[in-house]
């Protein structure tokens, strides 16, 4: 079996649409594609990437005061290739696969790694600290960097965002978005993550439908219309 990161978050959202989506194979209604925000990742990939080739420290990051710059790493279009399988984890005990695709990885001058993850928003004023409602955030930094660690890769105890703030103050639009990016520092909490893994697994032995979470807003879409019914 094979478990991505979103379908582990999945899991601790909901236990029962996590059932229902990797063993029933019936997931949940999917969402409009986030095409500028796509558009954004995959610039800002192209940008880091000059920097990288150049070995230079971006600007975002001397602004910030980061003593880290953008990795060269063997496998990092790997990591970062839905295509290509991402970073993974085989976990004997379980039989599973864990994997994630990343956005980025910094390091140090004493080769010490970084993950990072690109954000977009539009908001009056830029991003410059970590939303209270971004714990999901937090949770896909940790779980990258516990993976880049069963890789072999000595990993930073924090992960970084590069989080860019299409700003809404401005008059006009006039064809053109004014942007602001800011890097925030994340502390990381790997913690969760084995206890997590063993509570899927038990799940998945037990093989019968759990209860949905209080909190799931699809189980209680799906209650009130069979209560309507």
């Amino acid at each position: 079996m094979k478990l991505s990161r979103s379908k582990v978050e999945l899991f601790l959202e909901c236990p029962k649409c996590f059932y229902y989506d990797v063993v029933l194979k019936k997931g949940r209604p999917s969402g409009f594609p986030l095409n500028l925000n796509n558009a954004i990742d995959l610039l800002l990939k192209k940008e880091f990437d000059l920097y990288r080739n150049e070995n230079l420290i971006h600007p975002v990051q001397m602004e910030a005061g980061i003593t880290f710059k953008p990795a060269k790493h063997e496998k990092l279009d790997q990591w970062r290739s839905t295509s290509l399988g991402g970073v993974s984890h085989f976990n004997a005990k379980h039989n599973c696969t864990y994997f994630g695709i990343i956005d980025d990885l910094w390091v140090n001058d004493t080769n010490q790694f970084a993950i990072v993850d690109y954000k977009s928003t539009a908001k009056e004023k830029p991003v410059k600290e970590l939303p209270l409602w971004a714990d999901s955030y937090k949770r896909q930094l940790s779980f990258y960097n516990y993976l880049l660690k069963k890789n072999g890769l000595d990993m930073f105890e924090k992960g970084f965002l590069v989080y860019t703030t299409a700003l809404l103050g401005e008059e006009k639009f006039d064809n053109n978005l004014k942007f602001s990016t800011h890097v925030i520092s994340v502390d990381l909490d790997l913690d969760w993550i084995d206890p997590t893994f063993e509570a899927i697994q038990t799940l998945l032995e037990r093989n019968e439908v759990p209860q949905s979470s209080e909190n799931c807003k699809f189980c209680s879409f799906v209650n009130h219309r069979i209560e309507i019914i």
